[in-house]
C-alpha cells in the first residue's frame, strides 16, 4: 500500500512538473534510454512424440518348436546375448556330418599332397582333392549358418518388451518373439512451420517437457531436418535427439518442445519508444546541437520483439539516446530536457515485471 501511494505521489509530481513547464513554454521533460545490444532469438514451440533410438521386432529365420527361452519381459540385455533357441537335434546331426566330411576331405588332400611330392599321383588328382576339401568346408559353413538361424541373439544393447512365445510353441519365419528397443537415446519428431525453416540447423539446442514427468526438463539437439515441406500443413518435420541416461523417457511420450533458433546480439530499444505512422515506424532521438538538447525524429526498421524490447534492424546506432517517456509533448526540432532516469519509479517497476528482472537487464532468449 505504501509503494502504491508513493507511485501516485511521484506521478502527480511528474504531471505537475510537466504542467508547469507547459505554462512556462520551456523544454519538454523527457526520459531517455541509450540504444545498446541485447540478446535475441527465435523462440519456437511445438509438440512431438518420443521414439527410441533403435527398435526391432525380433524374429527367427527358421521354423520349429521353441526349445529354450533365456529372457523375461522387460529384461535389459547386451548385444550378442542368446535370447531363444529352437530344437537343434536334426541340425546338430547335419553339422556333425558336415564336419566328418570335411575331416575326410582334409585327410585325402594331405595324403595326395605327399604322394604328389613323390610324383606318385598326377597333378589333376591333387587338384580334385583340393576342390573336395574346399567344397566340404563350404558345406560345413552352410549348415553352421542354418544352425545359427535357430538361435536368436540380441542385435544391440536395449530393453525387451513382452515375450510373445513360450517353450514348446511352434514358430515360423517372421513370427515376432519380442520387441527390443535402445532407449539410451531418444528421438523426438515434431513439426515446425516452414516459415522458420531458414532458422533451423543441425546442432540447435532444444528443451523438452512432458506432463508424464512434471518438473523435469530434458535438453537435446536437432539431429536432422526433413527434405520436404508438407503441402497440407505447410510445416517441415524435424528430428531431435535427447540423451536418456536415467531411462526416464519412454517411447510414445507426448512432449512439449521449446526451440531457441538463430540466437544473436542486436541493437534494441524499449517498445514504448516506438511511434508507428501508417506502415512506417519512427522514434525520437535526443541530439546535442550547439549546446542545446534537441529532439530529432528518425525512421527505423524493426525486427523481433522480445521481453519488452524491439530489435533495431536499421536507422539507429549504438549509444543513441531514444526518448522513452514524455514523447507526447515532443515535436521535431523542439528543445528537450532529460530527466534523471532514477526518478521514473513506475517505469522501473513495470520494466521489472516485463522482463522478470531489473529494468535494463538483457532480454530473455527463452532459455
Amino acid at each position: 500500500m505504501f509503494t502504491r501511494n508513493l507511485l501516485f505521489i511521484l506521478a502527480a509530481v511528474f504531471v505537475s512538473s510537466l504542467s508547469a513547464q507547459a505554462q512556462r513554454g520551456g523544454p519538454a521533460s523527457v526520459f531517455v534510454e541509450p540504444v545498446q545490444e541485447r540478446s535475441f532469438a527465435m523462440r519456437i514451440e511445438a509438440l512431438g512424440t518420443l521414439e527410441p533410438n533403435e527398435q526391432v521386432d525380433l524374429t527367427l529365420n527358421a521354423a520349429d518348436r521353441v526349445r529354450a527361452i533365456y529372457f523375461d519381459d522387460g529384461d535389459r540385455v547386451k548385444q550378442g546375448k542368446t535370447l531363444l533357441s529352437l530344437a537343434q537335434r536334426e541340425q546338430a546331426a547335419l553339422v556333425e556330418a558336415a564336419e566328418a566330411t570335411l575331416d575326410e576331405a582334409r585327410r585325402q588332400q594331405e595324403r595326395l599332397a605327399r604322394l604328389a611330392d613323390q610324383q606318385a599321383v598326377s597333378q589333376s588328382e591333387l587338384d580334385q582333392a583340393n576342390r573336395n576339401l574346399d567344397s566340404a568346408a563350404a558345406q560345413l559353413r552352410a549348415v553352421q549358418s542354418r544352425q545359427q538361424d535357430r538361435v536368436l541373439v540380441a542385435p544391440f544393447d536395449g530393453v525387451l518388451g513382452f515375450r510373445m512365445v513360450s517353450v514348446g510353441s511352434y514358430v515360423q519365419p517372421g513370427d515376432i518373439v519380442a520387441r527390443l528397443i535402445d532407449d539410451s537415446e531418444m528421438n523426438l519428431d515434431f513439426s515446425v512451420p516452414s516459415t522458420f525453416l531458414r532458422t533451423l540447423a543441425k546442432g540447435t539446442e532444444i528443451e523438452a517437457r512432458t506432463a508424464d514427468l512434471p518438473g523435469e526438463t530434458f535438453n537435446g539437439v536437432i539431429a536432422s531436418i526433413d527434405n520436404a515441406i508438407d503441402p497440407v500443413t505447410r510445416s517441415v518435420r524435424v528430428r531431435a535427439t535427447l540423451p536418456n541416461p536415467e531411462r526416464l523417457l519412454i517411447s510414445g511420450m507426448f512432449v512439449q518442445v521449446t526451440l531457441v533458433a538463430d540466437p544473436r546480439q542486436a541493437l534494441a530499444i524499449p517498445e514504448e519508444a516506438i511511434q508507428p505512422v501508417g506502415p512506417r515506424t519512427f522514434v525520437f532521438v535526443v541530439e546535442n546541437e550547439g549546446g542545446q538538447l534537441i529532439a530529432r525524429r528518425k525512421e527505423v526498421e524493426l525486427g523481433l520483439r522480445q521481453a519488452g524490447y524491439v530489435e533495431v534492424m536499421s536507422g539507429l546506432t549504438a549509444g543513441d539516446d531514444v526518448i522513452t517517456e514524455g514523447i507526447i509533448r515532443v515535436r521535431e526540432g523542439a528543445a528537450v530536457e532529460i530527466q534523471d532516469q532514477s526518478m521514473l519509479l513506475p517505469k522501473a517497476i513495470s520494466g521489472k515485471n516485463r522482463s522478470g528482472g531489473a529494468a535494463g537487464s538483457p532480454a530473455s532468449t527463452g532459455r
